[in-house]
């Protein structure tokens, strides 16, 4: 079953982010990975507003996830976000609920 990939990031330093986020856009581009969603001012309905980037990304299955998130290239950029950025990343089961 697809899994889907939430992540809030607080982006303290936009020029030293941009390299992970060229980077990461890269692998998803070689990989395949749908990328569905990436809003720096995301709208609140209910709850508060949140001041960071949220990012919504498609994996087929969650070994895709772990795949690229394990994968030697990513662990290569991802100490770049850690440095420039602060956030969370929740992976979700995608529902099909047809009525």
């Amino acid at each position: 079953m697809s899994k889907i990939m939430v992540a809030f990031i607080d982006i303290e330093n936009e020029e030293g982010y941009l390299e992970y986020q060229n980077s990461v856009l890269n692998m998803f581009v070689e990989m395949g990975i749908e990328v569905l969603a990436v809003d720096d001012s995301p709208k609140a309905i209910e709850g508060k507003e949140r001041n960071e980037r949220m990012v919504v990304i498609k994996f087929e299955t969650e070994e895709a996830f772990y795949e690229w998130y394990d994968s030697p290239e990513y662990k290569k950029i991802l100490p770049i976000r850690l440095a420039n950025s602060n956030g969370e990343v929740h992976l979700l089961e995608e529902q099909n609920l047809k009525f």
